[in-house]
């Protein structure tokens, strides 16, 4: 994006005049010129200091919400806990091990989800086995989805296998599913 805004800059300023040799006319795209790079830097500070409009949204009944009563995720402000540990639970009912066709909560692979009023928020798990071959996967793929859940500042992903995972860790409807009542 830099980029795109340095070359526009350097178009802007490009000097019109058909005398000057054709190497002092053009200045590569990777080595602009010391004034555009001021130009873009001072186009990008003017952006970054513009106040960000909140979008308006709309209630169930069709009433437009104030979007200062929301609460604001960079304000500081406590968040319910339960909520956030609710909904970080819903979607990681998204996350399926690889290997078996479950999502890895109903397999117990999540020990516990802790999170602060703060936003702060440690999610605790395990793997089938210390040499399971989504040990690449799953834990990244576990600590993105928390990070995306409304709320969340900030995730530390505990991987451990104390206690090991045993079948029994699967919740009734995971056995249920896999044959193992």
């Amino acid at each position: 994006m830099l980029q795109r805004l340095l070359n526009r800059l350097y178009k802007k300023n490009k000097p019109e005049d058909e005398s000057t040799p054709e190497t002092e006319k053009e200045t590569p795209a990777n080595e602009p010129s010391a004034s555009i790079e001021a130009d873009a830097l001072k186009l990008l500070d003017e952006r970054d200091s513009k106040p960000a409009t909140a979008p308006v949204a709309s209630t169930e009944d069709g009433a437009t919400a104030d979007p200062e009563s929301a609460p604001d995720e960079d304000s500081g402000e406590p968040i319910d806990p339960e909520a956030v540990k609710e909904e970080i639970i819903a979607i990681l009912k998204t996350v399926y091990d690889p290997e078996i066709p479950l999502n890895i909560y109903e397999l117990g692979l999540i020990y516990d989800v802790k999170v602060e009023p703060s936003g702060m928020t440690e999610v605790i798990m395990t793997l089938t086995s210390p040499a399971c071959p989504a040990a690449g996967i799953l834990p990244g793929e576990v600590e993105s989805k928390t990070r995306s859940v409304s709320g969340v500042k900030d995730v530390n992903l505990d991987l451990t296998f104390e206690p090991p995972w045993t079948p029994d860790k699967m919740s009734e409807a995971a056995k249920l599913e896999l044959g193992l009542l």
